[in-house]
């Protein structure tokens, strides 16, 4: 269906004339002619009367006129809906997060980015590696921000490297040394997150010769600090949780310094919607900004 044959229908009908109506649409008389035979070859019979005066529609015409308006109408409302998806400003973006990304990164980047695209529904959920892999090989997610996606089926894009840390209560025997030694760790008692929200702290100790002592794996990161706190023992945690905590624990690199990679992980970048890829952006732009302009291989865009 051309649409256009329709619009130049009912303008040349509003206006009484093909010459006045070619005019205003920036046709031809003859490009606009041929739309009107083509239109009525179309509908199969004709929609005109040609007098000395101008046109009019005949009773077929007449018939069809409301119904063409009708659908002039939706399509210009499916334009503009397509134009507001094309803007980004409607829609909805649904984002799995790891805990520590979740609380320190994306209430500023959910506030920035309401405040530029209002109308775009932002629905968040914490959960952890496993529950991550699950749900993004499933699309039941529009992005994620997690560690370690590059060896997800997903479009990964490196943010940040995110440094793991020894974690003490304070008046540890170790907490006035500069930094813990991964021997260090095997003669204390570990505190631990279950592997899926404690990935990389777990590959890492896989990779020691010793067995560290593990006492307790909690789910939660905030459950591992409250224990150290309280002096159950240490635990390995990512700097990024550590923000707000310097009044509760002790913190320190381990030696040698161990990194877990931050990053977004999207099924597709291409075809993921524009609010979708305008909120993966807000995350970067922040996140650089916070890095200090050194956000982590991530592309423009």
């Amino acid at each position: 269906m051309n649409i256009k044959k329709y619009e130049a229908f009912i303008r040349a009908v509003e206006l009484g004339s093909l010459s006045k109506a070619a005019e205003e649409l920036g046709y031809t008389q003859s490009g606009i002619s041929h739309m009107m035979q083509s239109l009525e070859e179309e509908v199969g019979f004709p929609l005109l009367v040609r007098t000395s005066s101008g046109i009019l529609p005949n009773a077929e015409g007449e018939t069809l006129l409301p119904a063409i308006r009708r659908l002039l109408r939706t399509n210009d409302a499916l334009a503009q809906t397509i134009a507001q998806i094309k803007g980004a400003d409607s829609g909805r973006v649904r984002v799995i997060a790891f805990s520590s990304a979740a609380a320190c990164w994306l209430p500023e980047v959910i506030c920035r980015f309401q405040r530029d695209f209002p109308h775009v529904e932002v629905m968040l959920r914490e959960a952890d590696g496993d529950t991550i892999d699950a749900v993004m090989e499933a699309h039941e997610a529009d992005l994620c921000l997690d560690a370690g996606g590059a060896a997800r089926s997903v479009e990964w894009l490196p943010l940040c490297q995110d440094q793991l840390m020894a974690v003490l209560p304070k008046g540890h025997r170790l907490a006035r040394e500069r930094a813990v030694s991964l021997e260090a760790l095997q003669q204390e008692r570990l505190l631990l997150p279950l592997k899926g929200y404690g990935r990389a702290a777990h590959q890492m100790l896989d990779r020691l010769s010793g067995n560290p002592a593990v006492r307790f794996i909690a789910c939660s990161d905030y459950t591992i600090l409250s224990m150290v706190e309280a002096g159950l023992g240490i635990s390995i945690l990512p700097e990024l949780l550590l923000e707000h905590t310097a009044d509760r624990v002790v913190s320190l690199p381990l030696e040698p310094a161990q990194y877990r990679t931050l990053g977004i992980g999207m099924p597709c970048r291409n075809t993921a919607s524009p609010a979708v890829r305008n909120f993966a952006a807000y995350v970067r732009a922040y996140v650089r900004e916070l890095d200090g302009g050194q956000c982590c291989g991530a592309p423009n865009g």
